[in-house]
């Protein structure tokens, strides 16, 4: 996966966790403490799904020796 892609996916999983810790901050849905549980809980379960799916940084190809 290009690095675009990566930069994408990782600004919308940080999108989504910021929107769940204003919305217990600026509601009265839940409370802040549970936005931030659910913003980190989002950022590190999305983020090590992303690792996982798409795989880590990629190696550039080795050159053989001639």
């Amino acid at each position: 996966m290009d690095k675009s892609r990566r930069k994408a996916l990782g600004g919308l999983i940080f999108a989504l966790g910021l929107i769940a810790m204003l919305i217990g901050a600026m509601t009265d849905l839940y409370e802040t403490k549970i936005g931030v549980i659910i913003m980190l809980a989002i950022w590190f379960i999305g983020g090590a799904l992303v690792a996982l799916i798409f795989g880590g940084e990629e190696e550039p190809p080795r050159q053989s020796e001639s």
